[in-house]
């Protein structure tokens, strides 16, 4: 069997499905390939936690800008995809840092300097109005840093509200279709071969397979600089008890379940879920010990995908008309979503992909300096 499109995408997850409900709003069609379910990996294991000022380098600043632009567009995106007929769960309730002992509160104060020059509200509440947020807190608590922007949302939902908004204006998304392979004629890649030797011949090819693009390396002989980052998560629930918004990597859910994220594990490709899970349950209980006696629902496990610099490839793959990449968001794929989305349709609508320079995987080659990204959630993170 083959069947055509304009665009071809190797991937179901997030990033996946954002290219193609913006590629969709351009008029461009596009076939979504997942070799899953969709979001079923880091999309929808995911904390689900719409903080950039917490987890991108505010330093880097292209880096930082793909974040601040994504955090902007997430209310007016989650409406629209809402009224397409899927709810993706953004609540936008504000995240929340607590100073549980004094060299956080002076790491959180000293990163409110930069935080509070944003335009965005953040600032500094004391403890009276901390127990008033949030009267469950460790009295351990000595003041937070909330940012009143920011959210969190459903991985899964979100996924599937790109997936089913794309389809309504005339995507196809295929999930349990694994691609085996890339067409070429010459050095144009023309289309891809799925598990079942059917062909979908595309004018551009897309590989947004998340921790799995750099397994593209068994059809090209580039490599794609894409490495496995694991990440195990728990879900909680404690009747009659929910917390306003994220605090810490505590983050509420619509149904009344309660998500406490999550492990980094570097290079491991699995989703066993292990006793690793404990250190959730520590933090989660270090900001309320109450969670002690939460219900234990269940746990799930993801793979990151990540890149030499911690940052996103995004673009064209040199050497191959008609095949770009995006992947390598690491632990900001739902943060980054909505703009990656966005540049990415651009630069394969227009051809000119100038925009997307910073992020391009010819940056580990070419000689430019490189970055090495530090996020405020790592030096807190024995507290998460």
């Amino acid at each position: 069997m083959t069947r055509t499109t304009d665009v071809a995408i190797i991937g179901g997850g997030v990033i996946g499905c954002s290219i193609a409900y913006q590629l969709a709003k351009r008029g461009i069609s596009s076939t979504v390939f997942e070799k899953d379910r969709l979001a079923s990996s880091a999309s929808g294991a995911t904390a689900g936690i719409v903080g950039p000022i917490w987890y991108v380098d505010h330093k880097v600043e292209p880096y930082f800008d793909l974040a601040m632009r994504s955090l902007d567009m997430f209310p007016a995106l989650t409406r629209e995809l809402k009224e397409a007929g899927v709810d993706p769960e953004y609540r936008e309730g504000g995240v929340m840092k607590v100073a549980l002992d004094d060299d956080l509160r002076e790491v959180l104060l000293d990163n409110l300097i930069w935080q509070g020059e944003l335009g965005m509200g953040v600032r500094w509440i004391d403890q009276d109005e901390l127990r008033e947020r949030e009267p469950h807190i460790t009295p351990d608590a000595q003041g937070a840093v909330l940012s009143p922007q920011e959210g969190s949302i459903r991985g899964e939902a979100y996924v599937n509200s790109l997936a089913h908004a794309a389809s309504s204006l005339g995507a196809t998304v295929l999930d349990r279709t694994e691609i085996t392979g890339l067409e070429f004629e010459g050095s144009r890649v023309i289309g891809v071969r799925t598990m079942l030797n059917d062909i979908c011949y595309a004018g551009h090819t897309v590989l947004a397979a998340g921790a799995w693009t750099g397994l593209a390396e068994r059809w090209l002989p580039d490599t794609i600089p894409v490495r496995p980052i694991k990440g195990q998560r728990i879900t909680l629930r404690m009747p009659g008890f929910l917390p306003e918004g994220p605090v810490q990597s505590v983050i509420p859910q619509n149904d009344g379940t309660i998500l406490a994220a999550a492990t980094r594990e570097e290079g491991v490709f699995d989703h066993r879920i292990t006793a690793a899970v404990q250190e959730m349950f520590y933090n989660a209980t270090a900001v309320y010990p109450m969670l002690r006696d939460a219900e234990f629902v269940g746990a799930r496990a993801g793979i990151r995908p990540g890149s030499p610099d911690g940052m996103p490839i995004l673009g064209p793959v040199p050497g191959w008309d008609g095949l770009s990449v995006a992947s390598g968001h690491d632990h900001v794929g739902i943060i980054l979503s909505p703009a990656t989305g966005v540049d990415m349709a651009d630069y394969i609508a227009s051809g000119d992909a100038s925009g997307l320079d910073f992020f391009s995987i010819e940056r580990f080659t070419d000689g430019r300096p490189q970055h090495s990204p530090e996020t405020l959630f790592t030096n807190i993170s024995y507290k998460e």
